[in-house]
């Protein structure tokens, strides 16, 4: 088991991965419109090479942790790695004194400087771990698509239809949340202090058990209904209220084709095809309104000039035209891996702030007559080397075990010893 671990934390390893994700990563950003696509296919950050790829990365980072959690825990013990420094003097009390002017704390025969600083590079790969699972959970589970609702419209987004550009995960929900959502006041030009000019929403959104809430949304912040996220959209038109018989009410929307003029072409009940085009004085967007409408009904070539209250054949039935409003697009999003996501970069930003600090641990004891501090630092050995020269000036004694250390520039005499 030890020895899977070590090679899953190997460096090589560990590297070939990451290198291969940010080519893979690279390539799918820029393979839309172009022959890399049919690659690549239209899904690359779903693709199961790239999903496979993450979980290696996820397996080294994970052995690399678990070796990492032992030596650590060790360290926190107060147990000296074997690669480490020794410091000797002839006398307990200045030893003391040098490691205290040096941020080593502690009783007894340990001592440690920055001790929770100790966990820095531990919790650097908990915090990649955690990343790594809240983007593979975004990455299947994601969901968001785009709809529109005029001023008066209830919508299901359940319902087949209503939801377009959707872009599901691969194991996403196989239909669009079970949302009623009500447009009850739009304002195209809502003006937010420290923002240009904007849209702004007031929603009313039904859940599956009934409950209504009151929602306001606008360009700079969205609501959060049953662990679905809706965002104001940019897009913006008119669309024309018609009463149909039986008390019927359809908004259809109309697509703007030049700033003062839109339309739309409909499939009429029991069959044929008319057009509906709405003409303005002004800008639809003029911030001093559009200025007079003029509605005219297309049907088999035949244009009627049509307001508010006529009513005109709609196919097999008849229907009122009662008003003429705004509609406005909108777009939710499902993100169930978003809290881990968060969580990660939080992860990171206290992992990073502990990296600023050195820590490090020593253990004095007796050794042939004089007194012996050996020490390991996360960084800054030989900065500590030579202050401890510069503090014990001739017959200053450092030794190191392990991997020989070249010792640092001190003054001629000063003895040096390689521990075996």
């Amino acid at each position: 088991m030890n020895r899977l671990l070590r090679i899953f934390a190997s460096a090589r390893l560990t590297l070939g991965a990451l290198g291969f994700l940010v080519v893979y990563s690279i390539l799918a950003v820029w393979a839309p419109n172009t022959p890399l696509e049919n690659i690549l296919g239209p899904s690359p950050f779903s693709a199961p090479v790239f999903l496979a790829c993450v979980f290696l990365l996820f397996m080294c980072t994970l052995s690399c942790t678990w070796l990492r959690t032992g030596t650590v825990l060790s360290l926190r013990q107060g147990k000296v790695p074997a690669v480490h420094i020794e410091l000797r003097a002839a006398r307990h009390n200045s030893l003391e004194k040098f490691l205290h002017e040096h941020g080593f704390r502690g009783k007894g025969d340990t001592r440690w400087r920055n001790r929770p600083a100790l966990w820095a590079g531990w919790l650097l790969h908990v915090a990649l771990l955690v990343l790594m699972v809240g983007v593979v959970i975004q990455l299947v589970f994601h969901d968001g698509g785009a709809f529109e609702v005029a001023v008066g419209e209830t919508v299901s987004l359940a319902e087949s239809g209503i939801v377009f550009d959707r872009d599901p995960g691969s194991i996403a929900p196989s239909s669009p949340p079970d949302l009623r959502v009500r447009l009850v006041a739009f304002d195209a030009h809502q003006h937010q202090p420290g923002f240009a000019p904007d849209r702004r929403s007031r929603l009313q959104v039904e859940t599956p058990d009934g409950s209504v809430r009151d929602l306001v949304l606008d360009r700079a912040a969205g609501a959060r209904v049953e662990g679905t996220s809706l965002f104001q959209a940019a897009p913006t038109g008119v669309a024309l209220v018609l009463e149909l018989a039986g008390g019927d009410f359809r908004a259809i929307h109309l697509r703007t084709e030049g700033e003062r003029f839109a339309a739309a072409d409909l499939t009429l009940p029991g069959g044929g095809q008319a057009r509906i085009m709405v003409e303005a004085e002004r800008s639809f967007d003029s911030r001093r309104g559009s200025g007079p409408l003029t509605i005219r009904f297309e049907r088999d070539g035949v244009e009627t000039e049509v307001s508010r209250g006529d009513s005109i054949e709609f196919g097999n039935t008849r229907a009122k035209l009662v008003d003429l409003v705004r509609w406005s697009g909108f777009t939710y999003v499902r993100s169930p891996g978003m809290p881990a996501v968060f969580t990660g970069f939080t992860l990171v930003l206290a992992a990073c702030v502990l990296l600023i600090f050195p820590s490090g641990v020593a253990h004095l004891d007796t050794c042939d007559g004089s007194v012996v501090a050996r020490l390991w630092l996360t960084r800054g050995s030989a900065v500590m080397e030579a202050a401890w020269q510069r503090w014990r000036g001739e017959g200053t004694e450092i030794a190191t075990t392990g991997p020989v250390v070249p010792p640092s520039r001190g003054r001629k005499d000063s003895s040096w010893s390689h521990n075996q």
